[in-house]
């Protein structure tokens, strides 16, 4: 199952996923610096690994890789990657611009074994749902016209959405 890019800071969707039955989570994403896949802020591989560990699950992830002096103000760095459940890397790109090819091994039947023996650490059957009262009401108000919004438009709703988080 995939989500993409901004998707993945936000672990309760790839557990949402999870939960749905993902054994492989997928990241596609154009994901910039200076949050890439360079120090000194390596964002890309902290939740890649995060989320794999978090899900007992494998990821792969790929992303952009382009230069600065194409895209000027931007740069995306690429290091694409496979990890797997226990946030081991098994395979990433050099970070830098231009294609590359990753490849690993995925032993889905090895997962289905791990999943069933983790009973004492199992994350999706220890999650406890009832102590997130946080949930029970949006934070976030989507976009009555998600086509339409304005950078102004998600300011205030960002606004609105810490004002309801400091009650």
């Amino acid at each position: 199952m995939s989500s993409s890019c901004y998707d993945w800071l936000f672990p309760e969707v790839l557990r949402q996923l999870t939960f749905n039955g993902a054994e492989i989570l997928v990241r596609v994403s154009a994901y910039m610096d200076p949050w890439g896949a360079t120090a000194p802020m390596d964002w890309w591989t902290t939740i890649n690994r995060a989320r794999a560990i978090e899900n007992t699950a494998y990821v792969v992830a790929a992303n952009q890789g382009a230069r600065l002096a194409l895209y000027p103000p931007f740069s995306w760095p690429g290091g694409s990657m496979v990890v797997d459940y226990d946030g081991r890397i098994l395979a990433q790109a050099d970070p830098g611009p231009g294609e590359k090819i990753v490849v690993a091994p995925i032993d889905i039947g090895r997962l289905r074994q791990e999943r069933q023996r983790r009973v004492g650490h199992s994350t999706t059957a220890h999650t406890r749902s009832e102590t997130f009262p946080m949930y029970r009401e949006p934070i976030f108000e989507p976009a009555a016209r998600p086509s339409a919004i304005t950078y102004g438009d998600n300011l205030a709703r960002t606004e609105a959405s810490l004002r309801r988080l400091r009650r």
